[in-house]
């Protein structure tokens, strides 16, 4: 599957934000994508940090059933995977969108993880 136009409009944000291995199966490669935003957050302004959680909103809400799918199953629970790994989750919540908020509370409760109080829907 090649990837969709929006991938390069994702790696287009920053230079922070360049994957390596672009071989990888789309999830993966999206996964890989959530890694990478998870370890330079940081390094990232808030507008650039912001300027990709809406364009993968965008995607999760208005794109293809399988797009959507790319964008939950890759990224956003790689963010998950990493705040488990010590990524400060936190200081991205608020930017992420509602859906993208819904998907990891989601997937907390299913995974059995305690959302802590700040990890609420806007």
């Amino acid at each position: 599957m090649t990837m969709p136009p929006w991938w390069h409009d994702l790696l287009a944000v920053s230079d922070e934000l360049v994957i390596v291995d672009d071989d990888l199966p789309p999830t993966l490669l999206l996964a890989e994508f959530g890694n990478v935003f998870a370890a330079h957050a940081s390094e990232l302004t808030h507008d650039q940090r912001r300027q990709v959680l809406n364009l993968l909103e965008q995607v999760l809400t208005d794109g293809t059933e399988a797009d959507g799918a790319l964008v939950a199953t890759g990224f956003l629970e790689a963010l998950l995977n990493a705040w488990d790994n010590g990524f400060e989750l936190r200081t991205v919540w608020d930017d992420l969108g509602p859906d993208s908020q819904a998907h990891c509370l989601a997937w907390n409760k299913f995974a059995g993880v305690d959302s802590p109080a700040w990890m609420r829907l806007r």
